[in-house]
C-alpha cells in the first residue's frame, strides 16, 4: 500500500493567512492525529467503543477548551485554529474527532449564559477531560426543528422536574453532563417557543437515565444513545440563562457547531482524495482508467478547496464576531458535508473494491459523512435557513 504522505497535498496549509499560532496548532493536531495506529481508529469503528482515554489526551494537548479563554482553563485560541484541528481528525479518522466537537460546542453556551458558580464547576473539569460534555437537543419527534421540542420542565419547589427523551445523542453514553433543553411549563407564556429553557444535567441527577444505544453505520464509536428524564430532578442553580431563552442557547451554540463539522467534513474528503491519489499513484500510467481517474481528483481537489476556503471564511466570521457567522456555518456546513460524500463515492469508484477496505478509511469517511449531512441541522433545513436570511433582507 503506497502512502499518501508521499504525496504533495495543498492541505498542508502553506497559506500565508494563517498565523503562526494557528500553524502551531495545526502541527500539534497533525503529530497527536499520525500518534494513533491505523488498528486503533479501525477497532473503535468496528466494535463502536468510545475511546475516553484518547478524549482526555486530546484536552491535555489543548483541544478540549481550544476556543476559549484561558481564565478557566480554556487554550486561548480563536476559533479557526480548532477548525484546523478538526479538519485534520477527519482527514485520519481520529476516534474521539465527533465527541470532542460536541464537547466545545457544550462549553460554548456555559461561557456565554452561565453564572460564575456553573463555569468554575463546570468549565474547568471540561478543559482537563475530566469531564466530558453532551449536547441534548434532539428528541424522537423534534430534530432540526426546535420549536416540536416535547420534554419538559416543572418548577418544582428547589428542583426542576424534567420529563421526556432526547436521542442520538453524541457522547450520551459517556458524557458526565448535558446541556438540556426543555419547555418549561409556563401556561402564561403568550407563545410556546418562549418556554423552551436551557439546563446543566449531571449524569448522576435522580431521574435520569442512559437509554437505547445506537449501532449505526456511520459515526460509530462515540457513544450515540438516547438519554431519559423520568422526573429527573435538576437544582435551581442549574438553569443556563433565563426562563424562555432556550433557542437562543441552542442555536447560538449550533452555528459554531456547523462550522466545527464543516471542518470535519473538509478533512473527510481530503481523506478521500488522499486515498484515491495514493491508489493512481501505485498504477501504471497506461492503465486504462488512469486518466480519467487523474482528472476526476483534480476536479474533487478544487472542491474541496473551495469548502476549506468557505470554512475559514465562516470560522474568521465567528472569531470577528461577524453577524453574518450564522449564515455562513449554514454555508460551509452544505458545502463540505456534500462535498465530502461526492469525494468518498469517487474514491470508492476509483479504487474499487480496494476502496472498500478498511485500511485505507475512505468506507468509513463515505459512512460519516453521510451522517454529517444529517446532523446538527440537515443541509435541507440549512438551504430554507440561508435563503429565509436572503430574502429577509432584501
Amino acid at each position: 500500500m503506497i502512502s499518501t504522505e508521499s504525496l504533495p497535498k495543498l492541505h498542508q496549509h502553506s497559506s500565508p493567512f494563517l498565523s503562526e499560532s494557528q500553524r502551531q496548532w495545526l502541527e500539534k493536531a497533525q503529530a497527536f492525529a499520525d500518534a494513533i495506529p491505523l488498528s486503533d481508529r479501525i477497532k473503535s469503528d468496528v466494535e463502536n467503543v468510545f475511546r475516553r482515554d484518547l478524549f482526555e489526551s486530546a484536552c491535555k494537548e489543548g483541544f478540549g477548551a481550544l476556543p476559549f479563554p484561558t481564565t478557566y482553563g480554556g487554550s486561548g485560541g480563536d476559533y479557526l485554529s480548532f477548525c484546523l484541528v478538526n479538519e485534520e481528525f477527519g482527514r485520519k479518522c481520529v476516534p474521539v474527532m465527533s465527541s470532542l466537537g460536541v464537547h466545545v460546542l457544550c462549553q460554548e453556551p456555559v461561557y456565554k449564559f452561565g453564572t460564575e458558580a456553573q463555569k468554575e464547576r463546570y468549565l474547568r473539569p471540561s478543559s482537563s477531560g475530566k469531564f466530558l460534555a453532551a449536547f441534548g437537543l434532539t428528541e424522537p419527534g423534534a430534530g432540526s426543528d426546535t420549536a416540536a421540542l416535547a420534554t419538559t420542565a416543572r418548577l418544582n419547589g428547589s428542583h426542576y422536574l424534567l420529563n421526556g427523551t432526547k436521542t442520538f445523542i453524541t457522547s450520551g453514553g459517556s458524557a458526565d453532563y448535558y446541556i438540556v433543553m426543555a419547555r418549561l411549563q409556563d401556561p402564561s407564556a403568550a407563545v410556546s417557543e418562549k418556554t423552551i429553557t436551557a439546563f446543566i444535567v449531571e449524569r448522576g441527577f435522580p431521574g435520569f437515565k442512559i437509554g437505547q444505544k445506537f449501532d449505526m453505520l456511520g459515526m460509530r464509536g462515540y457513544s450515540t444513545c438516547e438519554i431519559v428524564f423520568n422526573d429527573c430532578q435538576v437544582p435551581l442553580e442549574n438553569l443556563l440563562g433565563e426562563h424562555g431563552w432556550g433557542r437562543k442557547v441552542a442555536l447560538g451554540s449550533l452555528a459554531k457547531g456547523r462550522v466545527t463539522i464543516a471542518a470535519q467534513a473538509t478533512g473527510w474528503a481530503q481523506g478521500a482524495i488522499d486515498a484515491a491519489a495514493a491508489h493512481l499513484h501505485s498504477l501504471p500510467e497506461h492503465n486504462a482508467d488512469y486518466h480519467a481517474s487523474v482528472a476526476q481528483i483534480g476536479e474533487l481537489a478544487i472542491l474541496t478547496e473551495s469548502a476549506r476556503v468557505l470554512m475559514h471564511q465562516a470560522a474568521y466570521a465567528i472569531d470577528r464576531k461577524d453577524p453574518d457567522a450564522v449564515t455562513l456555518a449554514s454555508m460551509a456546513k452544505i458545502q463540505a458535508t456534500d462535498i465530502a460524500m461526492r469525494a468518498a463515492t469517487e474514491a470508492i469508484s476509483i479504487m474499487g473494491l480496494a476502496g472498500m477496505r478498511r485500511e485505507h478509511l475512505v468506507e468509513r469517511i463515505f459512512r460519516d459523512a453521510k451522517a454529517g449531512q444529517i446532523y446538527e441541522g440537515t443541509n435541507q433545513i440549512q438551504r430554507m435557513l440561508i435563503a429565509r436570511k436572503l430574502t429577509k433582507e432584501s
